[in-house]
């Protein structure tokens, strides 16, 4: 059966409807053509060059990615530049890009509960109301499965999240029963998160005046990365249209990108370098 870019774009429209973006974002079919035929999906965060090129290698015809692969209005597209290159090796093998973004943080089943039930959160509510769609929400507010002292919940969730450190700010003492998540950069929302009668806050992309507004306001707030409160949709997206794929015959692989990687690294010596 010869399943096209469209037919797909249609399933994910429908886990991310298009119109619970925000407004400054630019989710959708992004590169390529609706009526070109799909025989392998990938899944990813990023679509960086060594995910183009693992696509190409590996005969993917789809890539859905979650940030954007085009954010800002183009002005030119010149193949001696990154991007350039990396659209023009995408349009030249015939490989679509469709991008679920702020629609995917807000819609039900997207990062926010994903990143939620990860933690373990239950009971869960919306966090910060979609202005046009005040029934969803980008991110959540759960209850912690036990009450216990921050610098506990803090120990799991960085277990959970599976990164190397946790910056935090707040009182470790601080007894925990509610927990409020936002995936990627959430520090803007300090005071809803307090007003929701959370304690501590899971996010990314916390600066200094951020923290020191948490600790002002009483919250323990926990930068978990944009990477690392992020990355664990991709894996669920890849299972839900696997099984869509199942369930329709369709007969379509549908793999998560092997290259995926954090931007950001921890520097804590040179590492040694072989002699030659």
């Amino acid at each position: 059966m010869s399943v096209t870019v469209g037919e797909i774009v249609t399933i994910l429209k429908d886990i991310a409807p298009l119109q619970l973006k925000e407004s400054w974002d630019n989710p959708g079919l992004l590169v390529g053509n609706p009526d070109e035929p799909v025989t392998k999906i990938m899944v990813t965060l990023d679509v960086m060059m060594d995910s183009v090129d693992y696509a190409v290698a590996h005969g993917v015809d789809l890539i859905v990615s979650h940030h954007p692969v085009i954010f800002n209005g183009l002005k030119s597209i010149r193949t001696d530049t990154y991007d350039g290159a990396m659209f023009q090796k995408l349009l030249s093998h015939h490989i679509a890009v469709f991008s679920a973004h702020t629609n995917l943080d807000s819609a039900n089943g997207g990062v926010n509960d994903v990143l939620a039930h990860q933690l373990g959160l239950t009971e869960l509510s919306g966090l910060v109301p979609v202005e046009a769609y005040p029934s969803y929400a980008m991110g959540r507010v759960g209850s912690w499965p036990v009450p216990e002292r921050a610098g506990q919940v803090l120990q799991k969730i960085k277990e959970l999240l599976h990164v190397p450190v946790l910056p935090y700010a707040g009182d470790l003492d601080t007894m925990v029963t509610k927990v409020a998540v936002l995936g990627g950069a959430g520090a803007s929302f300090m005071d809803i998160v307090k007003a929701s009668g959370a304690q501590l806050y899971v996010t990314g992309d916390v600066k200094y005046h951020d923290a020191q507004q948490a600790v002002k306001l009483g919250l323990v707030v926990a930068d978990g990365g944009h990477f690392g409160t992020e990355i664990p949709v991709v894996a669920d997206l890849q299972a839900r249209l696997s099984h869509t794929s199942e369930a329709k015959g369709w007969d379509i692989p549908v793999i998560t990108d092997p290259t995926s990687r954090n931007m950001l690294d921890y520097f804590i010596n040179e590492p040694e370098r072989e002699q030659k």
